[in-house]
């Protein structure tokens, strides 16, 4: 309670100085605090893009949005956003329900403004998963705003594009994203009727591009990344559950590690499937997993490509519950069983095709390419 404290008091401080003092900026970055995920408890998504700043002579300032359910650690770097953003959950509820989400947060970011941001001035916004974009917006109508991919996108993602449109909220807000890959890129506008994507989408590569490959054989352990989140029902991850029991307890001579997704939070008990003799709890960072582990199983997991560019196969776990952007989207170059691996030559081909294949998609950080952006 006293670190919240801490975080909200410095964050009115923060903001309160800018009344007396101007500052300005070439870019603000702006996350919430579950992407603290490095060993050192910081944003690995910025990583490359802060250091392009700071090599560049790019001026910048990094918001830390509170996360009150997160066990991920608070930022070093950051300043906490703490009292705007709990100002701002605030505004949300005493607005009526006449506006659509968008305009409501444009106009909350309008009085955000003035009240706090008249003398903080920056040409560039860039954010992960979409977040507070119509605030900043309303704060700023002339700057330009950026989404920074975190995660897989596909067609008919939620917040993306849905039935060939692009989202409001990337529209309503003249959002520009940021991708991985040409992979990415060329999905987005082979299925966007709305022409959007091919104006607002730029390639800018990613901080896991490999070229390692991380095993020569299946060592009989299996990364396990779990899907339990809030994103789902408590039917949904009943069902998940259940599912996942059943491929466990279909495979022997096998040892399981099981990885929570980022934003569990006991949405479903696994104590029975913990108490298995062949089951543990992964590492907690994936280079970790992919050091002990020479196969990964999910359901739906962005940590198929993550496992792939470390020349990891993935195979995908039945679900009824309909997860197949893997196939239908990516186009997957297989879909073997765990026991088609124990042959030494169906794993070595396979750990290469699957190297390449997510070549396309996450592609090396292009720091020319984010520097001309910025200027």
């Amino acid at each position: 309670m006293l670190r919240k404290m801490f975080n909200i008091i410095r964050s009115f401080l923060f903001f309160l100085s800018t009344l007396i003092r101007k500052k300005q900026y070439d870019v603000i970055f702006y996350y919430p605090q579950h992407f603290n995920r490095s060993l050192d408890g910081e944003n690995v998504f910025f990583k490359d893009l802060l250091l392009t700043c700071v090599n560049n002579r790019i001026s910048y300032v990094i918001f830390e949005e509170p996360d009150f359910t997160t066990s991920s650690k608070r930022s070093s770097v950051a300043i906490p956003f703490d009292f705007l953003y709990l100002l701002i959950v605030f505004l949300r509820k005493i607005y009526g329900v006449s506006l659509s989400p968008v305009l409501k947060d444009q106009k909350i970011g309008r009085i955000i403004n003035k009240l706090f941001f008249r003398r903080i001035h920056f040409k560039k916004y860039i954010t992960i998963s979409q977040s507070m974009l119509s605030v900043f917006r309303g704060i700023r109508e002339d700057v330009e705003l950026y989404d920074l991919q975190h995660g897989i996108i596909y067609n008919n993602k939620k917040n993306y594009l849905v039935n060939g449109i692009a989202d409001d909220n990337l529209v309503l807000n003249d959002t520009r994203l940021l991708v991985n890959g040409k992979g990415y890129k060329d999905l987005l506008i082979s299925n966007d009727r709305s022409d959007y994507f091919k104006t607002h989408t730029f390639i800018l590569g990613s901080h896991i591009f490999s070229s390692k490959i991380s095993h020569v054989n299946f060592n009989n352990k299996i990364l396990i990344t779990l899907q339990f989140t809030r994103d789902h029902s408590e039917q949904e991850n009943n069902v998940l559950l259940e599912e996942l029991e059943t491929f466990i307890l279909s495979l022997e001579g096998v040892m399981f590690y099981l990885k929570h997704h980022p934003r569990f939070n006991n949405e479903v008990d696994l104590s029975n499937i913990f108490s298995l003799p062949n089951v543990c709890s992964a590492p907690i960072y994936l280079n970790e997993c992919f050091e002990v582990c020479s196969l990964h199983a999910t359901f739906y997991s962005s940590c198929v490509f993550d496992a792939a560019i470390s020349g990891i196969p993935t195979v995908f776990i039945n679900s009824i519950i309909n997860f197949n952007m893997f196939s239908d989207d990516f186009g997957y170059p297989f879909s073997n069983s765990v026991s088609d691996f124990r042959d030494l030559i169906v794993y070595q081909e396979s750990s290469r095709l699957v190297q390449e294949w997510a070549s396309k998609y996450y592609m090396p950080f292009n720091q020319s390419d984010f520097i001309k952006l910025m200027k």
